[in-house]
């Protein structure tokens, strides 16, 4: 498929950045655009052969998304389209090219696929996912701290699947974390906690391994090797990147997945959930229960964004808004996380005692989740074509939305003095973010705070008194990760900030894993020196 004439091109960007959206810090809320039309009964698109081909359609449209699913995941985004819209200064429309590539990204690691791992021919086929056949922390980051078993998807995904309680239920079946970054529980509207897991892509997994990145021992070794003999001058750990032009340069990836328990309240809704059967720990023994993914957060290594990785957020459409008139198995939709007929409640605060509505009987969690940035129309024009795609193809994925992308406009540009604002927070990471902003919220629920003073965001700004509206950076949060540099009398000190590649993994999983055979530093000792994570 030819890509459009200049001049045709040049009109669509045109019109493209005249209906951009590109305020970062409204917060009125928006309603999502209609729907699609039911499209004709369809069995499914099929994946292209050649990777290399739906590689390259991707982009046949733009600034539309490609008329036919696939299953290939991009490396980067179009670099002679990248010319023309970022080159140029023309952010808004090269926002359009990252969340292209964040959907189609999604939509390959979502994939179904066979036992071995290869894609299956449709998107409606059913299998595993794609994610299903890559590596969770608790696989690279053991607990005694020893090295990670080979690549292997085809034994990856028999032990994420979680067939009955005669199958043993290590950690690939089991969901455990239940705490957001700033260490609060996520509570659905029917009392139920969210738990998130972190999977690694092969190139990433690959990165760590070779370098025994997967424990503190590992990662002090790595300092004293890429640095000066005074400790200063080091070489950080630069995850490698993905490269459009270059077949065997994929990116680095890591995911993080937010699931929902569905109860038997909610059966009738599986239809809407990508699903997953894992076990929890809800009593003396572990029950296998049914989730439903309502977040996912997305890191990409790619050339075009140098060290500053891109940021996608998606989530499920029902999360915190839904259309009072629509219904699902002839029953009304409820929101997931938010109640509609408790105004008073208060927004994204971790339910407890003398919040409305006041405690009667036995205590049960709810969070009160509203979205306090809205998702910008550019992004949910997107989202409604992919979505019509995806439902044209009978897939679950239809109910999910790109709530944004971040990424760097100067990509390996140094972060700004943290002493003045603006630059102190909207270039905090560095690269100069286009949208400082990115959220998920049921990943990053209570760091939505809205208008708050200034040097309540970033201590360098004390005394300063100005109020600002503040809430999440994917960018600015984990611009701020560190890896170790040395234990002296078993206290691990930490490399300067952003010496982790943007990954907390070095600091909150390494250092939860044992810290190391030779040194016989227990894991609890290496867990209390591990550094917080900005809240």
């Amino acid at each position: 498929m030819k890509r459009p004439s200049s001049s045709i091109y040049r009109s669509i960007l045109m019109f493209l950045a005249g209906t951009a959206h590109l305020s970062c810090t409204a917060t009125a809320h928006q309603p999502r655009p209609s729907p699609p039309p039911s499209p004709p009964e369809n069995t499914g698109a099929s994946s292209p052969v050649d990777d290399e081909t739906c590689r390259t359609e991707l982009w046949s449209k733009f600034p539309s998304f490609t008329d036919e699913l696939c299953s290939a995941l991009p490396r980067d985004i179009d670099p002679e389209l990248q010319k023309e819209t970022i080159g140029r200064g023309k952010f808004a429309e090269g926002n359009r090219l990252y969340d292209i590539l964040a959907w189609q990204s999604f939509i390959a690691m979502a994939w179904p696929v066979t036992e071995d791992g290869r894609a299956r021919p449709r998107l409606a086929d059913d299998g595993a996912h794609g994610w299903d056949t890559w590596k969770s922390s608790y696989d690279i980051f053991k607990p005694d701290g020893s090295p990670p078993d080979a690549w292997n998807p085809a034994e990856q995904q028999a032990k994420r699947s979680a067939p009955d309680a005669s199958v043993p239920i290590d950690t690939s079946r089991t969901l455990q974390d239940d705490r957001q970054a700033d260490s609060f529980i996520l509570w659905d509207q029917n009392g139920n906690k969210v738990y998130y897991e972190v999977l690694y892509s092969e190139r990433l997994f690959e990165f760590l391994n070779d370098n025994k990145l997967y424990n503190v021992d590992g990662q002090i070794a790595y300092s004293k090797e890429h640095c000066a003999t005074s400790g200063e001058d080091c070489t950080n750990p630069d995850a490698p990147w993905g490269n459009p032009v270059k077949k065997d340069q994929t990116p680095s990836i890591a995911l993080k997945l937010a699931w929902k328990l569905l109860d038997e309240s909610e059966r009738h809704l599986e239809g809407r959930f990508i699903l997953r059967k894992a076990y929890v720990r809800t009593g003396p023994r572990p029950s296998l229960r049914t989730f439903g993914l309502v977040g996912a957060n997305v890191m990409i290594k790619t050339l075009s964004a140098k060290k500053q990785w891109v940021w996608a957020a998606f989530e499920h459409i029902d999360n915190v808004d839904v259309n009072p008139l629509e219904t699902h198995d002839g029953k009304p939709l409820k929101p997931s996380f938010n109640n509609p007929d408790c105004p008073l409640c208060p927004v994204n605060e971790p339910p407890e005692k003398g919040v409305w509505p006041p405690l009667e009987g036995p205590w049960i969690g709810r969070t009160q989740v509203h979205r306090q940035q809205p998702i910008p129309e550019d992004t949910a024009a997107l989202n409604s074509q992919v979505q019509a795609q995806l439902k044209k193809n009978r897939s679950a994925l239809q109910f999910y939305e790109l709530v944004g992308t971040q990424w760097p406009t100067d990509g390996g540009g140094e972060p700004s003095p943290s002493d003045k604002l603006p630059d102190a927070i909207a270039n905090e990471s560095g690269g100069r973010p286009y949208r400082s902003y990115l959220v998920n919220t049921v990943l990053e629920t209570y760091m939505q705070k809205g208008n708050t003073v200034a040097a309540e965001v970033n201590g360098a700004l004390r005394p300063e008194t100005t109020r600002i509206f503040h809430t999440s950076s994917c960018m600015g949060c984990h611009s701020g990760a560190k890896i170790a540099r040395g234990r002296p009398q078993d206290k691990i000190t930490w490399g300067e900030r952003g010496s982790g590649d943007f990954l907390w993994s070095f600091a909150t999983k390494a250092a939860k894993a044992g810290a190391g055979q030779a040194s016989g530093t227990t894991s609890a000792a290496a867990a209390g020196a591990q550094p917080k994570q900005p809240k």
